[in-house]
C-alpha cells in the first residue's frame, strides 16, 4: 500500500529529475517566425536577371502544411558560351530545424542535382551555405530583401583564403 509520506518521496524525485533533465530545444509559438522576411516571399512569384548575361530566372513561392516554404525556379536564356539553351527547373523546401536554430534548405533540378545548405539571418541579411557538413565551403549566397517587392542575391566562390562575386541578381515580384 502507498502511504501518503511515499507519494511525496516519489513527487519530489520526480520534480528534481525533471530539473536535472537536458533543456529541450522548443518550436516557437509562431512556425512561420524563424522565416523573417522569406515568409513576404510566399504568394508570389519573383523574376531575376542575371547581370552579364541572356539568363534569367522566375521563382514561385509558397507555404506546404504551414511550416515549410516551398519553392520553384525555372531558369531560360542562353548559357555562358552564348549559343545553348538553358531550360533548367528546379524546386526547393525550407524548413525550421530547431535543434539547430537554423533553416534548412533541400534543393533538386532537372539535371538531377540534389543539394542541401542551411541559412542563418544577420540583420536583414540571409546568409545561405549549401554543402551542409562540408569543412570549408567553397560557394556562399546572401539574399537581401531591398523593398517589399524587390530582393538581392549575392554568390561568392572561395578564391584561396578569399571570397569572389560570381553572380548577382535582383528579383523582382511579377505576380
Amino acid at each position: 500500500m502507498t502511504t501518503p509520506r511515499r507519494i511525496r518521496h516519489l513527487a519530489a524525485v520526480l520534480a528534481l529529475a525533471c530539473l536535472a533533465a537536458p533543456a529541450v530545444a522548443q518550436a516557437p509559438a509562431d512556425p512561420l517566425a524563424p522565416f523573417g522576411w522569406l515568409r513576404q516571399l510566399a504568394g508570389s512569384c519573383w523574376r531575376g536577371e542575371y547581370a552579364n548575361s541572356r539568363a534569367g530566372d522566375k521563382q514561385c513561392y509558397e507555404w506546404q502544411y504551414g511550416r515549410f516554404l516551398r519553392g520553384t525556379i525555372e531558369l531560360t536564356g542562353v548559357q555562358g558560351d552564348g549559343a545553348t539553351p538553358l531550360d533548367l527547373r528546379g524546386d526547393s523546401v525550407w524548413a525550421w530545424d530547431v535543434a539547430r536554430s537554423r533553416l534548412q534548405l533541400t534543393t533538386w533540378t532537372s539535371n538531377g542535382t540534389l543539394s542541401a545548405g542551411e541559412a542563418v539571418f544577420e540583420g536583414d541579411l540571409l546568409r545561405v551555405a549549401m554543402g551542409r557538413g562540408e569543412s570549408a565551403p567553397t560557394m556562399r549566397t546572401t539574399w537581401q530583401r531591398l523593398d517589399a517587392d524587390a530582393y538581392l542575391v549575392r554568390r561568392e566562390r572561395r578564391d584561396g583564403e578569399t571570397w569572389r562575386e560570381v553572380l548577382v541578381v535582383r528579383y523582382l515580384r511579377v505576380k
